[in-house]
């Protein structure tokens, strides 16, 4: 079996998403992130006693292993990119159900940690950075800001209980067998509702959006964050 795994990202429509300078920083954060999502997955599988994902090589931070060319270049294209799915076999787990809910979990966890990872040096250190030399200062916010922001999209949306999503894959661990039967007739629309919401992206506004927001603001604080996006929005 495999883990259905779909790490996706609508790129940013603004002013930051059309220059060049924005995607040199970017891409290789976007690569990263794809890959220490899959990472996780491998790793919490083979900690819960599925060796599936390890032999094939996916225990690693390597973004060879993980990226998917097609959902590459479907980024660039269309907006929506995807790393290779972990091959996972909850056979081999020591609890079905709630392991396998741990290893979907295990995805979007990896991304709320890197995005407290870059949003965290913004809270401790604004006052350091501001006083860089512009050009740098500039380059280090953008970076730490892309990367907050890339990082808690990637983690809400993964936890969309739409399958492929993580967030289906959790649901599924925990619904009673009466609600599950219900939920697995409805699952097989999963990427027609995927589809609808990334199209329509009013929807998405509320459903990452709004999370993001509330995310960004528990690590910046309210006046920081406004301040922070008021620098953004110089550039």
């Amino acid at each position: 079996m495999t883990e259905k795994g779909f790490s996706g990202i609508q790129r940013s429509r603004g002013k930051m998403g059309r220059d060049l300078d924005f995607y040199i920083l970017f891409v290789p954060i976007m690569l990263f992130s794809l890959s220490f999502h899959e990472f996780a997955h491998a790793l919490s599988a083979y900690w819960r006693g599925d060796d599936t994902a390890s032999l094939a090589g996916r225990v690693t931070l390597n973004p060879l292993k993980h990226i998917d060319p097609l959902g590459l270049v479907a980024f660039f294209l269309i907006g929506l990119g995807w790393a290779k799915p972990v091959p996972i076999n909850p056979l081999r787990f020591k609890n079905f159900r709630w392991d396998t809910a741990l290893v979907s979990f295990s995805g979007p966890l990896s991304n709320l940690i890197l995005c407290a990872f870059f949003a965290l040096p913004l809270r401790f250190f604004w006052e350091t950075i501001i006083h860089l030399e512009p050009e740098l200062a500039k380059i280090l916010v953008r970076f730490l800001v892309i990367g907050a922001q890339l990082n808690s999209a990637l983690a809400f949306f993964n936890l969309i209980p739409v399958p492929p999503l993580d967030g289906s894959h959790i649901l599924s661990a925990i619904l009673p067998t009466s609600a599950l039967e219900k939920y697995e007739s409805f699952a097989r629309y999963g990427l027609l509702i995927i589809l609808f919401l990334l199209f329509f992206g009013g929807f998405l506004k509320y459903i990452i959006g709004v999370p993001m927001q509330a995310l960004l603001q528990l690590f910046w604080g309210k006046e920081l964050a406004m301040e922070i996006f008021r620098m953004i929005r110089m550039f």
